[in-house]
């Protein structure tokens, strides 16, 4: 594998979770948009935010639930977000992104695959910076 994309895609539990996340989801997505991720066994590394709402909790703070898809197109890993978590969502989703690093280590190895965790660790950084300056960028959007 040449080099890998970075996607978000997102599950919210209600109408009041996708109001809180929707402007971060938009965020990451941009964030993402263009990052390849070199050495890496997949065509994709997808986060899915589950965010817990007024419907749906899907009791999960932090990154978590970490699986390959049956078709082997991508590696997914779970970022929760519960109601309690919305006060602090950039730091919560920056470090649940970090710290799927040591996540994928588990469950790559497990299958004996070579993967790059110091350009894993590098671009994961990277959309972390990217992140945080689309944050900046609309802060009024956030905070109006």
């Amino acid at each position: 594998m040449d080099s890998s994309s970075i996607d978000f895609s997102a599950q919210f539990g209600g109408r009041d979770a996708a109001a809180a996340v929707l402007p971060h989801f938009k965020f990451l997505k941009a964030a993402a948009h263009g990052l390849r991720l070199e050495g890496f066994p997949f065509p994709k590394l997808a986060f899915i935010l589950r965010v817990d709402g007024e419907v749906t909790c899907y009791g999960l703070s932090g990154s978590g639930n970490s699986e390959i898809d049956k078709d082997g197109e991508y590696l997914s890993v779970d970022i929760g977000i519960t109601r309690g978590d919305r006060d602090r969502i950039y730091d919560l989703v920056s470090s649940a992104i970090l710290s799927s690093c040591d996540q994928i280590r588990s469950l790559v190895e497990s299958k004996s695959w070579e993967v790059d965790f110091h350009a894993l660790q590098n671009c994961l950084v990277k959309l972390i910076t990217r992140y945080k300056c689309e944050l900046q960028g609309q802060s009024n959007v956030l905070h109006p």
